[in-house]
Protein backbone atom coordinates (compact mmCIF):
# COMPACT_ATOMS: atom_id res chain seq x y z
CA UNK A 1 0.00 0.00 0.00
CA UNK A 2 2.74 2.52 1.20
CA UNK A 3 4.50 2.15 -2.61
CA UNK A 4 0.68 2.67 -4.05
CA UNK A 5 -0.07 5.58 -2.09
CA UNK A 6 3.46 6.43 -2.82
CA UNK A 7 3.28 6.71 -6.96
CA UNK A 8 -0.34 7.95 -6.56
CA UNK A 9 1.62 11.30 -5.00
CA UNK A 10 4.45 11.36 -7.61
CA UNK A 11 2.09 11.27 -10.20
CA UNK A 12 -0.11 13.87 -8.60
CA UNK A 13 2.93 16.06 -8.17
CA UNK A 14 4.19 15.23 -11.66
CA UNK A 15 0.59 16.14 -13.17
CA UNK A 16 0.79 19.44 -10.68
CA UNK A 17 3.38 20.21 -12.23
CA UNK A 18 3.17 19.51 -16.08
CA UNK A 19 -0.30 21.63 -15.48
CA UNK A 20 1.64 24.36 -14.90
CA UNK A 21 3.91 24.37 -17.01
CA UNK A 22 1.38 24.21 -20.00
CA UNK A 23 -0.41 27.57 -17.85
CA UNK A 24 2.76 29.46 -17.86
CA UNK A 25 3.36 28.39 -21.68
CA UNK A 26 -0.61 30.05 -21.98
CA UNK A 27 0.70 32.75 -20.80
CA UNK A 28 3.81 33.18 -22.26
CA UNK A 29 2.83 32.61 -26.00
CA UNK A 30 -0.50 34.63 -25.44
CA UNK A 31 1.32 38.03 -26.84
CA UNK A 32 2.94 36.58 -29.97
CA UNK A 33 -0.91 35.27 -30.76
CA UNK A 34 -2.57 38.79 -30.30
CA UNK A 35 -3.24 39.30 -34.18
CA UNK A 36 -5.06 35.77 -34.54
CA UNK A 37 -7.25 36.50 -31.58
CA UNK A 38 -7.90 40.11 -33.79
CA UNK A 39 -9.01 37.82 -36.51
CA UNK A 40 -10.82 35.75 -34.80
CA UNK A 41 -12.89 38.41 -33.18
CA UNK A 42 -13.56 40.97 -36.00
CA UNK A 43 -14.30 37.67 -39.04
CA UNK A 44 -16.73 36.57 -36.52
CA UNK A 45 -18.55 39.64 -35.71
CA UNK A 46 -18.80 40.66 -39.22
CA UNK A 47 -19.91 37.19 -40.14
CA UNK A 48 -22.92 37.59 -37.39
CA UNK A 49 -23.83 40.97 -38.89
CA UNK A 50 -23.50 39.84 -42.23
CA UNK A 51 -26.01 36.89 -42.14
CA UNK A 52 -28.18 38.55 -39.55
CA UNK A 53 -28.52 41.74 -42.21
CA UNK A 54 -29.95 39.18 -44.77
CA UNK A 55 -31.72 36.93 -42.72
CA UNK A 56 -29.52 33.97 -44.06
CA UNK A 57 -30.05 30.98 -42.64
CA UNK A 58 -26.86 29.64 -40.87
CA UNK A 59 -26.13 26.09 -40.52
CA UNK A 60 -22.96 24.38 -39.06
CA UNK A 61 -22.92 21.26 -40.53
CA UNK A 62 -19.14 22.00 -42.78
CA UNK A 63 -17.92 23.37 -39.49
CA UNK A 64 -18.99 20.63 -37.48
CA UNK A 65 -17.64 18.68 -40.38
CA UNK A 66 -14.38 20.70 -39.22
CA UNK A 67 -14.74 20.22 -35.06
CA UNK A 68 -14.95 16.84 -36.03
CA UNK A 69 -11.94 16.07 -38.47
CA UNK A 70 -9.37 18.09 -36.43
CA UNK A 71 -9.29 15.90 -33.74
CA UNK A 72 -9.49 12.82 -35.66
CA UNK A 73 -6.56 13.69 -38.04
CA UNK A 74 -4.39 15.07 -34.42
CA UNK A 75 -5.16 11.90 -32.96
CA UNK A 76 -3.83 9.47 -36.03
CA UNK A 77 -0.57 11.77 -36.30
CA UNK A 78 0.00 11.47 -32.20
CA UNK A 79 -0.48 7.92 -32.36
CA UNK A 80 1.81 7.43 -35.27
CA UNK A 81 4.58 9.44 -33.53
CA UNK A 82 3.94 7.91 -30.30
CA UNK A 83 4.30 4.04 -31.89
CA UNK A 84 7.23 5.22 -34.27
CA UNK A 85 9.08 6.75 -31.18
CA UNK A 86 8.10 3.67 -28.89
CA UNK A 87 9.82 1.06 -31.29
CA UNK A 88 12.71 3.35 -31.61
CA UNK A 89 13.09 3.11 -27.86
CA UNK A 90 12.90 -0.64 -27.74
CA UNK A 91 14.99 -0.81 -30.71
CA UNK A 92 17.71 0.94 -28.77
CA UNK A 93 17.94 -1.76 -26.21
CA UNK A 94 15.95 0.47 -23.79
CA UNK A 95 15.36 -1.68 -20.90
CA UNK A 96 12.11 0.16 -19.73
CA UNK A 97 10.76 1.90 -22.97
CA UNK A 98 7.70 2.20 -21.18
CA UNK A 99 9.23 4.69 -18.68
CA UNK A 100 11.57 6.15 -21.10
CA UNK A 101 8.47 6.80 -23.62
CA UNK A 102 6.50 8.25 -20.70
CA UNK A 103 9.55 10.69 -20.48
CA UNK A 104 9.95 11.54 -24.04
CA UNK A 105 6.18 12.15 -24.07
CA UNK A 106 6.40 14.72 -20.65
CA UNK A 107 9.53 16.56 -22.24
CA UNK A 108 7.75 16.51 -25.73
CA UNK A 109 4.58 18.46 -24.54
CA UNK A 110 6.16 21.03 -23.15
CA UNK A 111 9.12 21.32 -25.48
CA UNK A 112 9.24 24.71 -27.82
CA UNK A 113 5.73 26.50 -25.50
CA UNK A 114 4.01 23.61 -27.34
CA UNK A 115 0.98 23.78 -25.08
CA UNK A 116 0.68 27.58 -25.43
CA UNK A 117 0.95 27.57 -29.08
CA UNK A 118 -1.67 24.97 -29.32
CA UNK A 119 -3.94 26.37 -26.94
CA UNK A 120 -3.88 29.79 -28.65
CA UNK A 121 -3.62 28.47 -32.48
CA UNK A 122 -7.08 26.32 -31.43
CA UNK A 123 -8.70 28.75 -29.90
CA UNK A 124 -8.60 31.29 -32.78
CA UNK A 125 -8.67 29.19 -35.60
CA UNK A 126 -11.70 27.52 -34.89
CA UNK A 127 -14.28 29.83 -34.57
CA UNK A 128 -12.43 31.64 -37.86
CA UNK A 129 -13.53 27.82 -39.98
CA UNK A 130 -16.70 27.94 -38.17
CA UNK A 131 -17.43 31.62 -39.39
CA UNK A 132 -16.09 30.80 -43.18
CA UNK A 133 -18.22 27.58 -43.40
CA UNK A 134 -21.31 29.98 -42.26
CA UNK A 135 -21.07 32.36 -44.59
CA UNK A 136 -19.90 30.58 -47.28
CA UNK A 137 -23.19 28.61 -46.95
CA UNK A 138 -25.01 31.20 -47.75
CA UNK A 139 -22.86 33.65 -50.26
CA UNK A 140 -25.93 33.06 -53.08
CA UNK A 141 -28.53 34.27 -50.78
CA UNK A 142 -26.38 37.67 -49.65
CA UNK A 143 -25.43 37.81 -54.25
CA UNK A 144 -26.70 35.49 -56.30
CA UNK A 145 -23.97 34.11 -59.06
CA UNK A 146 -23.24 36.73 -61.03
CA UNK A 147 -19.44 36.46 -62.83
CA UNK A 148 -19.39 33.21 -64.63
CA UNK A 149 -20.05 34.54 -67.65
CA UNK A 150 -17.37 37.46 -67.17
CA UNK A 151 -14.97 34.34 -66.10
CA UNK A 152 -15.74 32.35 -69.21
CA UNK A 153 -14.68 35.37 -71.60
CA UNK A 154 -11.41 35.95 -69.54
CA UNK A 155 -10.46 32.04 -69.45
CA UNK A 156 -10.77 32.44 -73.52
CA UNK A 157 -8.70 35.70 -73.36
CA UNK A 158 -5.77 33.94 -71.71
CA UNK A 159 -6.27 30.02 -74.24
CA UNK A 160 -6.37 32.53 -77.33
CA UNK A 161 -9.99 31.87 -77.99
CA UNK A 162 -9.91 28.40 -76.47
CA UNK A 163 -11.49 27.35 -73.07
CA UNK A 164 -8.52 26.26 -70.85
CA UNK A 165 -9.68 22.79 -70.54
CA UNK A 166 -9.74 22.41 -74.26
CA UNK A 167 -5.65 22.87 -74.03
CA UNK A 168 -5.34 20.72 -71.60
CA UNK A 169 -7.81 17.45 -72.67
CA UNK A 170 -5.42 16.07 -75.16
CA UNK A 171 -2.93 15.45 -72.50
CA UNK A 172 -4.72 14.83 -69.33
CA UNK A 173 -8.40 14.04 -71.08
CA UNK A 174 -7.19 9.97 -70.41
CA UNK A 175 -9.41 7.81 -67.72
CA UNK A 176 -6.60 6.97 -65.65
CA UNK A 177 -4.83 10.45 -65.71
CA UNK A 178 -8.25 11.81 -64.89
CA UNK A 179 -8.99 9.87 -61.82
CA UNK A 180 -5.38 10.46 -60.73
CA UNK A 181 -5.26 14.04 -60.97
CA UNK A 182 -9.08 14.10 -58.96
CA UNK A 183 -7.23 11.76 -56.52
CA UNK A 184 -4.46 14.13 -56.33
CA UNK A 185 -7.10 16.85 -55.68
CA UNK A 186 -9.02 15.36 -53.20
CA UNK A 187 -5.78 14.54 -50.92
CA UNK A 188 -6.22 18.09 -51.10
CA UNK A 189 -7.84 18.13 -47.27
CA UNK A 190 -5.28 15.72 -46.13
CA UNK A 191 -2.40 18.37 -47.04
CA UNK A 192 -4.39 21.43 -45.20
CA UNK A 193 -5.05 19.39 -41.78
CA UNK A 194 -1.45 18.37 -41.89
CA UNK A 195 0.22 21.83 -41.92
CA UNK A 196 -2.20 23.45 -39.87
CA UNK A 197 -1.79 20.38 -37.17
CA UNK A 198 2.16 20.47 -38.14
CA UNK A 199 2.12 24.54 -37.74
CA UNK A 200 -0.29 24.48 -34.84
CA UNK A 201 1.27 21.50 -32.74
CA UNK A 202 4.69 20.27 -33.83
CA UNK A 203 6.65 23.05 -35.13
CA UNK A 204 8.63 25.56 -33.18
CA UNK A 205 7.55 29.10 -32.41
CA UNK A 206 8.70 31.44 -34.44
CA UNK A 207 7.92 34.49 -37.28
CA UNK A 208 7.51 31.96 -39.90
CA UNK A 209 5.15 30.21 -37.95
CA UNK A 210 3.06 32.85 -36.98
CA UNK A 211 3.08 34.07 -40.55
CA UNK A 212 1.93 31.17 -41.87
CA UNK A 213 -1.20 30.72 -39.60
CA UNK A 214 -1.82 34.89 -39.90
CA UNK A 215 -1.99 34.50 -43.55
CA UNK A 216 -3.96 31.13 -43.24
CA UNK A 217 -6.74 32.92 -40.96
CA UNK A 218 -6.98 35.67 -43.55
CA UNK A 219 -7.28 34.19 -46.65
CA UNK A 220 -10.18 32.19 -45.01
CA UNK A 221 -12.37 35.10 -44.64
CA UNK A 222 -10.96 37.42 -47.03
CA UNK A 223 -10.48 35.36 -50.03
CA UNK A 224 -13.24 32.52 -48.93
CA UNK A 225 -16.28 34.63 -47.80
CA UNK A 226 -15.19 38.46 -48.79
CA UNK A 227 -14.09 37.95 -52.21
CA UNK A 228 -16.31 35.20 -52.55
CA UNK A 229 -18.99 37.34 -52.47
CA UNK A 230 -17.96 40.19 -54.82
CA UNK A 231 -17.16 37.82 -57.51
CA UNK A 232 -19.69 35.36 -56.52
CA UNK A 233 -19.68 32.83 -59.42
CA UNK A 234 -20.53 29.03 -59.83
CA UNK A 235 -17.85 27.27 -62.18
CA UNK A 236 -17.44 25.64 -64.86
CA UNK A 237 -19.50 22.80 -63.81
CA UNK A 238 -22.61 24.58 -62.68
CA UNK A 239 -22.57 26.96 -66.13
CA UNK A 240 -25.06 24.66 -68.18
CA UNK A 241 -27.25 24.29 -64.92
CA UNK A 242 -27.55 27.80 -64.25
CA UNK A 243 -27.22 29.51 -68.14
CA UNK A 244 -28.64 26.50 -69.82
CA UNK A 245 -25.95 27.40 -73.26
CA UNK A 246 -22.95 25.71 -71.57
CA UNK A 247 -19.85 25.70 -73.09
CA UNK A 248 -18.47 22.78 -70.77
CA UNK A 249 -21.11 20.12 -72.02
CA UNK A 250 -18.38 18.67 -73.57
CA UNK A 251 -16.13 18.29 -70.66
CA UNK A 252 -18.95 17.40 -68.54
CA UNK A 253 -19.72 14.32 -70.50
CA UNK A 254 -16.24 13.63 -70.32
CA UNK A 255 -16.00 13.62 -66.75
CA UNK A 256 -19.26 11.48 -65.92
CA UNK A 257 -17.97 9.12 -69.20
CA UNK A 258 -14.89 8.39 -66.98
CA UNK A 259 -17.24 8.03 -63.52
CA UNK A 260 -18.78 5.02 -64.78
CA UNK A 261 -15.59 3.08 -64.55
CA UNK A 262 -13.05 5.44 -62.58
CA UNK A 263 -15.27 6.33 -59.89
CA UNK A 264 -14.36 10.36 -59.51
CA UNK A 265 -15.17 12.15 -56.45
CA UNK A 266 -15.56 15.24 -57.72
CA UNK A 267 -19.02 14.51 -60.07
CA UNK A 268 -20.36 12.87 -56.86
CA UNK A 269 -19.67 15.84 -55.11
CA UNK A 270 -20.55 18.56 -57.76
CA UNK A 271 -23.98 16.91 -58.14
CA UNK A 272 -24.37 16.47 -54.21
CA UNK A 273 -23.62 20.82 -53.91
CA UNK A 274 -26.24 21.44 -56.53
CA UNK A 275 -28.85 19.48 -55.23
CA UNK A 276 -28.10 21.23 -51.97
CA UNK A 277 -28.43 24.54 -53.75
CA UNK A 278 -31.98 23.42 -55.20
CA UNK A 279 -33.40 22.04 -52.46
CA UNK A 280 -32.06 25.01 -49.75
CA UNK A 281 -32.85 27.76 -52.98
CA UNK A 282 -29.69 29.49 -52.78
CA UNK A 283 -27.90 27.78 -49.70
CA UNK A 284 -25.60 25.47 -49.99
CA UNK A 285 -22.53 23.50 -48.50
CA UNK A 286 -19.79 25.67 -50.16
CA UNK A 287 -20.93 26.01 -54.33
CA UNK A 288 -17.85 29.04 -55.09
CA UNK A 289 -15.53 29.12 -57.52
CA UNK A 290 -13.94 32.54 -57.39
CA UNK A 291 -11.01 32.59 -56.03
CA UNK A 292 -10.19 28.76 -55.79
CA UNK A 293 -9.14 28.08 -51.97
CA UNK A 294 -8.19 24.75 -52.82
CA UNK A 295 -5.12 26.86 -54.88
CA UNK A 296 -4.97 29.89 -51.83
CA UNK A 297 -4.45 27.16 -49.43
CA UNK A 298 -1.96 24.84 -51.11
CA UNK A 299 0.30 27.93 -52.57
CA UNK A 300 0.56 28.91 -48.65
CA UNK A 301 1.51 25.58 -47.50
CA UNK A 302 4.23 25.38 -50.26
CA UNK A 303 5.48 29.17 -48.82
CA UNK A 304 5.99 27.57 -45.24
CA UNK A 305 7.46 24.37 -46.57
CA UNK A 306 9.82 26.73 -49.31
CA UNK A 307 10.84 28.50 -45.39
CA UNK A 308 11.55 25.36 -43.62
CA UNK A 309 12.92 22.61 -46.01
CA UNK A 310 13.81 23.29 -49.59
CA UNK A 311 12.80 20.02 -50.44
CA UNK A 312 9.72 19.70 -49.35
CA UNK A 313 9.19 23.28 -50.42
CA UNK A 314 9.67 21.71 -54.09
CA UNK A 315 7.31 19.23 -53.47
CA UNK A 316 4.53 21.48 -52.62
CA UNK A 317 5.13 23.90 -55.17
CA UNK A 318 4.51 20.88 -57.53
CA UNK A 319 1.44 19.40 -55.71
CA UNK A 320 0.14 23.37 -55.89
CA UNK A 321 0.77 23.01 -59.83
CA UNK A 322 -1.30 19.90 -59.70
CA UNK A 323 -4.01 21.41 -57.76
CA UNK A 324 -4.05 24.27 -60.30
CA UNK A 325 -4.34 21.98 -63.23
CA UNK A 326 -6.86 19.56 -61.41
CA UNK A 327 -9.30 22.43 -60.22
CA UNK A 328 -9.51 23.19 -64.36
CA UNK A 329 -9.49 19.43 -65.80
CA UNK A 330 -12.18 18.67 -63.43
CA UNK A 331 -14.62 21.89 -64.10
CA UNK A 332 -14.30 23.15 -60.50
CA UNK A 333 -12.76 26.26 -61.65
CA UNK A 334 -12.25 28.52 -64.28
CA UNK A 335 -8.62 29.17 -64.94
CA UNK A 336 -8.55 32.75 -63.47
CA UNK A 337 -9.75 31.35 -60.73
CA UNK A 338 -6.62 29.51 -59.55
CA UNK A 339 -4.59 32.48 -60.53
CA UNK A 340 -6.03 35.07 -58.71
CA UNK A 341 -5.70 31.85 -55.86
CA UNK A 342 -1.59 31.74 -56.44
CA UNK A 343 -1.55 35.89 -56.37
CA UNK A 344 -3.31 35.94 -52.79
CA UNK A 345 -1.46 33.69 -51.37
CA UNK A 346 1.39 35.88 -51.87
CA UNK A 347 -0.25 38.77 -50.94
CA UNK A 348 -1.51 37.76 -47.94
CA UNK A 349 1.38 35.97 -46.82
CA UNK A 350 3.23 39.10 -47.41
CA UNK A 351 1.16 41.21 -45.53
CA UNK A 352 1.00 38.79 -42.66
CA UNK A 353 4.47 38.98 -42.78
CA UNK A 354 4.78 42.36 -42.12
CA UNK A 355 2.28 42.38 -39.32
CA UNK A 356 4.17 39.74 -37.10
CA UNK A 357 7.97 41.13 -38.05
CA UNK A 358 6.59 44.33 -36.80
CA UNK A 359 5.02 42.82 -33.55
CA UNK A 360 7.98 40.80 -33.28
CA UNK A 361 10.36 43.85 -33.33
CA UNK A 362 7.74 45.75 -30.59
CA UNK A 363 8.21 42.83 -28.56
CA UNK A 364 12.48 42.72 -28.24
CA UNK A 365 12.25 46.64 -27.78
CA UNK A 366 10.02 46.38 -24.78
CA UNK A 367 11.91 43.54 -23.18
CA UNK A 368 15.09 45.61 -23.92
CA UNK A 369 13.65 48.75 -22.46
CA UNK A 370 13.05 46.34 -19.16
CA UNK A 371 16.18 45.47 -19.18
CA UNK A 372 18.04 48.41 -17.59
CA UNK A 373 15.44 48.66 -15.01
CA UNK A 374 16.37 45.20 -13.68
CA UNK A 375 12.48 44.62 -14.73
CA UNK A 376 13.56 41.48 -17.10
CA UNK A 377 11.03 38.56 -16.72
CA UNK A 378 12.96 35.79 -15.04
CA UNK A 379 13.75 32.39 -17.77
CA UNK A 380 11.30 30.00 -16.34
Amino acid sequence: MGHIAGAMTTFSYGFASFLSACAASVKRTFPMHLPLYACAVLFTAITIAVTAAYHAPVTLEASIFFLITVPKFFAVGLFLVAMVQYFRLALRGSRSPVKDFAAWLYRSALDNDRPGNIFHTLVTITPLMVTFSALKEVIPLIRPFSWDQAFVRWDRALGFGYAPWEWLQPVLGYPAVTWAINYAYDFWFIVVFAALIWQAFFARGGVARMQFLLAFAISWFVAGNVLAVVFSSAGPCYYGLLYGSDPYAAQMAYLRAVNQNWPLASVEIQDYLWQSYVKTRGANFGISAMPSMHVVTTALIALICWRTNRRLGIALVVYTAIVVIGSVHLAWHYAVDGIAGIALALVFWYVAGVIVRAQDRLAHSRRAALVPAGLQPAQE
